[in-house]
């Protein structure tokens, strides 16, 4: 699991992106889709549809952004393979949102988010209409959701913010997302939970169902993470068979699991953090990654290894780690 099996992946996806449709995102806002999207509705289904004398739900959205200069292909099978990977929890307006198993397998639907759950699309019984997300007919072919538009980042994340590029890209690739309020909350305090996910996932770590603590039940949103974490040994709990997963992490231990995950060797270099003692349990680990160039610690030329880390700076070890 070490870099050299990431620059192997990294080159393969990289082969794989250059046959995927080129797409222009938008600098236009959600709301402004939305806008000309709901002057459509009842406009009636009509099979290849693409005018506003009827639709059908990918030539609805190949319309729309068509007005707003985003080059989308025609289906929506091909639409799904366009755009930024989008979690349910990120949904932003103008997001374009994907079904399947409709009239046939596989991806079979399209249309576009529009905010508190609900999406805009051409159905075949109504023309253009309004319908729940996530209940209902659509609620259980709800597959995923890709972004085309540039001001639809998180809403706390600036382009001039200092891991704005280590959080777009981790983003991009489905590893990181954010809050159901369009937010990233750059400066919270990252879980045990949330790091034992976003390692998982960078690892490509099938989630497990076999129970490693008693404080991680099947109902919690990260316990096939964090089982598969257990067993690919990179991270453990506490003596008393308790993983604390929505607790905060310190960087020490972030230091310790992002080691295990990618191996780094400790090379000679002029770090040498005046809190951290060659007694330290995280020593080895932490000067790891100040070999590597994933850490450099703070302008007083300390790391602090006790300080909870913040969802940002994981961010940035992460991509660091990765990249």
């Amino acid at each position: 699991m070490g870099k050299k099996f990431f620059g192997v992946v990294l080159t393969s996806l990289m082969a794989m992106v250059l046959f995927v449709p080129h797409t222009q995102a938008a600098s236009v806002s959600g709301d402004e889709v939305i806008k000309l999207a709901k002057e459509h509705l009842g406009t009636p289904y009509q099979w290849s549809g693409e005018t506003p004398t009827g639709f059908d739900c990918s030539g609805f959205t190949y319309y729309i952004m068509d007005k707003v200069g985003v080059d989308l292909s025609r289906g929506s099978y091909d639409q799904y393979k366009q755009g930024t990977y989008v979690s349910k929890s990120n949904l932003q307006k103008g997001d374009l949102v994907f079904f399947s198993g409709t009239h046939k397998q596989g991806i079979s639907h399209v249309g576009f988010y529009i905010g508190d759950g609900n999406m805009i699309s051409a159905t075949k019984s109504r023309g253009i209409a309004i319908d729940p997300v996530f209940s209902g007919y659509w609620g259980d072919k709800y597959t995923g959701a890709k972004r085309f538009l540039h001001n639809s980042f998180f809403n706390d994340v600036s382009s001039d913010y200092w891991a704005y590029d280590e959080i777009k890209q981790l983003n991009n690739e489905g590893i990181i997302n954010g809050y159901s309020d369009g937010s990233f909350g750059p400066t919270d305090h990252v879980t045990r939970a949330q790091v034992a996910m976003m390692v998982g996932k960078s690892l490509n770590l099938n989630p497990s169902s076999s129970a490693q603590f008693k404080d991680v039940s099947s109902a919690h949103w990260a316990y096939g993470y964090i089982n598969a974490a257990v067993n690919a040994g990179l991270i453990t709990g506490y003596e008393n068979g308790t993983f604390k997963p929505d607790e905060a992490i310190t960087r020490s231990e972030i230091a310790a699991i992002i080691n295990r995950a990618f191996e780094f060797s400790t090379n000679s270099n002029s770090y040498r953090f005046k809190d951290m003692s060659s007694s330290h349990w995280a020593y080895e680990d932490v000067y790891a990654l100040a070999s590597n160039s994933i850490t450099s610690g703070y302008n007083d030329n300390t790391f602090r290894p006790n300080q909870e880390a913040t969802r940002a700076e994981f961010s940035a070890f992460l991509y660091r780690a990765l990249y």
